[in-house]
C-alpha cells in the first residue's frame, strides 16, 4: 500500500514513508519526486511539487493548522501555519521565531508604515486608519476638489500596498 486507504484521506493523514506517516516538518529532502506530485508534511501541511526531480522544488500550497506555534523539530525557514488559537497565519523566521503574515486580532494585521507606504513587518507598532467626514459646498470649492481628490489618492495608495502585500506574501497571484 503506498498510502492510506481512500476513507482516511478527509482525515488529512501525513503523507506515507515506507508504511509509516512522515515525521518531516515541510516538504520532502530526499526521494525522485514527480511534476504536480502531492505532499502532506507531519503537522498537515501541503505541498506540491513544481520541479521534477530528487528532492524536487516544492511550493506549500497550505499552512498547517497548529493550536500553538511549534517550537520543536527541523522546521523550514518561510513554512507557513495557521494558528486557530489568535487565529493568525505565521511564516517561520528561523530559530522557532513566527513571523505574523495576517490574522484576526489586532496585533495579527498586517499594516503599513514609513513617508512611502511598505509592509508593516511583525512586532511593529500597528497604525489606525481613519476616515473625516466633509461637507462640500454646491458647487464645490477648489480647495473641497483637492481634498477629495487626496483622499482618492491616499486610498489607492493604500489599496495598491495591500496588494503588493499579499502578493508578497503569496496569498493571491501577482504580476505586472
Amino acid at each position: 500500500m503506498n498510502g492510506p486507504p481512500a476513507e482516511e484521506i478527509g482525515l488529512r493523514l501525513a503523507t506515507y514513508q515506507n508504511g509509516a506517516p512522515t515525521t518531516i516538518i515541510g516538504p520532502p529532502t530526499a526521494g525522485t519526486f514527480a511534476l504536480a506530485e502531492f505532499w502532506r508534511d507531519a503537522l498537515g501541511g501541503e505541498w506540491v511539487c513544481t520541479g521534477a526531480g530528487t528532492p524536487g522544488i516544492w511550493i506549500q500550497i497550505r499552512p498547517a493548522a497548529v493550536m500553538a506555534d511549534p517550537t520543536a523539530g527541523t522546521i523550514p525557514t518561510g513554512y507557513l501555519v495557521w494558528n486557530v488559537t489568535d487565529g493568525a497565519v505565521k511564516r517561520h523566521a528561523g530559530a522557532y521565531s513566527w513571523e505574523i503574515t495576517a490574522g484576526a486580532s489586532s496585533s495579527a494585521k498586517v499594516g503599513f508604515h514609513g513617508a512611502a507606504p511598505t509592509p508593516q513587518r511583525a512586532g511593529a507598532a500597528q497604525a489606525v486608519v481613519t476616515y473625516a467626514s466633509q461637507t462640500i459646498s454646491d458647487p464645490p470649492t477648489r480647495a473641497e476638489v483637492q481634498a477629495v481628490n487626496d483622499g482618492l489618492v491616499a486610498a489607492v495608495t493604500l489599496l495598491n500596498e495591500i496588494r503588493a502585500a499579499l502578493v508578497e506574501k503569496g496569498l493571491i497571484k501577482g504580476g505586472v
